[in-house]
């Protein structure tokens, strides 16, 4: 790789050369790249967009059209730039006016956790579904409220008893209850 030395005179000392704020124009989710409707009426090419992580750990929140951002220019150079997003604005206002990490999608659902109760709440909208796959098994720790029922395909077993299979003692014919389940 060639390295370009520049003298104090190449190097752009605006910072509306380097820094430029605009509203997302459209989103290539298949190649990672979004356009940007700059300030200034220019239209950026197809530009990258910074994402929280991307090494062994990847987080993947694409911007959406209409999000005000900040494309950071290296040398002045808008179609080498990177779209930093995040920034509130009117149309798109902060979702929360507290400390507890809240994370709101385009239907309404929500994922909010406050460290000072200690409680997780996941929000879905009407008519959501919510699946939870795990090929090793669930555990839970602690008591579980259901409200609503309860369907099981094999079985379901507490203490060690079959709900399928369990049996019951000291049965009499006619109007007796029969023993606890063994």
């Amino acid at each position: 790789m060639v390295q370009v030395m520049r003298t104090p005179e190449d190097v752009p000392t605006d910072p509306d050369a380097l820094l430029r704020y605009g509203r997302i124009a459209s989103v290539d989710h298949g190649a990672a790249r979004c356009t940007v409707q700059l300030d200034d009426g220019v239209e950026t090419p197809p530009l990258r967009w910074i994402a929280p992580r991307m090494g062994e750990t990847r987080v993947w929140i694409p911007p959406s059209a209409g999000e005000q951002v900040q494309v950071i220019c290296p040398g002045g150079e808008i179609g080498a730039g990177l779209v930093l997003g995040g920034i509130g604005s009117a149309a798109n206002p902060a979702p929360a006016s507290d400390a507890a990490p809240l994370i709101v999608f385009k239907d309404g659902a929500q994922i909010r956790y406050d460290p000072d109760a200690h409680e997780l709440s996941i929000v879905l909208p009407a008519g959501a579904t919510t699946s939870l796959i795990s090929g090793g098994g669930i555990a839970v720790t602690g008591d579980v409220t259901l409200t609503g029922q309860l369907t099981a395909s094999v079985d379901v077993i507490a203490d060690g008893i079959s709900l399928n299979s369990h049996t019951h003692g000291g049965v009499q014919a006619g109007g007796s209850q029969t023993g606890a389940p063994q």
